[in-house]
């Protein structure tokens, strides 16, 4: 069943948005103030395997995103059927359903190019949703319409929400992209942070109120993003 949520702000302006984060269909409304400061209100940890095959060819990402405690007692409420305390695999899967059914609404966060070409990506396989430790975790394998030959032919691609709904945070202690296993020396990631020439425009994004019809607000997100660079040598 869809979750829903409201936002009240001073002034009492009236808008409706229908968000789905992740999946969770979240109606909201929003009354808006003449200012207001647009910020994420999910918090994701992020950590991203790409799988790469023998002959140098990526064919897929695997994400596991984390979510902030906030947002999961958010998830959550209701999905403890058997009131036993815990949420099961059976439990979670009409969730997960959710999440993966909504992500290509939002091109599953996850944007790049092969010189010219956008990445293109089927439908995500292998989706798994736990909640262990206290942490709600969702993974899923992201496969590739066709496999990308990455060989003199770099591959750049970031992961984050145009409309900073939802911030992707990289894990502390350990790196956020990696490869998958096996793959071999010849490729490597080079990590680029968002530019430092950035800043005023975050700023000043950060301090108008939240449009998302606007299509300048809409890139926001990326402007946070640090972009991946992906290639392997040639023997």
């Amino acid at each position: 069943m869809p979750l829903y949520r409201e936002r009240i702000y001073q002034n009492q302006v009236y808008r409706n948005l229908s968000l789905a984060v992740l999946g969770v269909i979240i109606s909201t409304v929003v009354f808006m103030p003449s200012r207001a400061s647009a910020h994420p209100h999910v918090f994701i940890e992020s950590e991203t395997k790409l799988l790469v095959n023998k002959t140098f060819e990526i064919t897929g990402f695997r994400h596991r995103w984390k979510f902030d405690n906030g947002y999961a007692a958010f998830a959550l409420v209701g999905m403890d059927v058997d009131k036993d305390g815990k949420y099961s695999k059976l439990e979670l899967e009409p969730l997960a359903k959710e999440n993966i059914e909504s992500l290509h609404q939002f091109d599953f966060f996850t944007y790049g190019k092969q010189e010219k070409n956008d990445l293109k990506f089927n439908k995500p396989v292998d989706t798994e949703l736990t909640y262990i430790n206290d942490e709600l975790v969702l993974e899923f394998t992201l496969p590739l319409t066709k496999p990308l030959k990455i060989l003199a032919k770099p591959m750049k691609f970031a992961i984050y929400d145009p409309e900073f709904f939802i911030a992707f945070m990289e894990p502390k202690n350990k790196s956020s992209i990696s490869f998958s296993k096996n793959t071999s020396s010849q490729c490597m990631i080079e990590k680029k942070k968002a530019g430092s020439e950035q800043t005023a425009l975050i700023e000043q994004k950060l301090g108008a109120a939240p449009d998302p019809t606007n299509e300048e607000n809409k890139g926001a997100g990326a402007l946070f993003a640090p972009t991946f660079t992906v290639s392997c040598l040639s023997n």
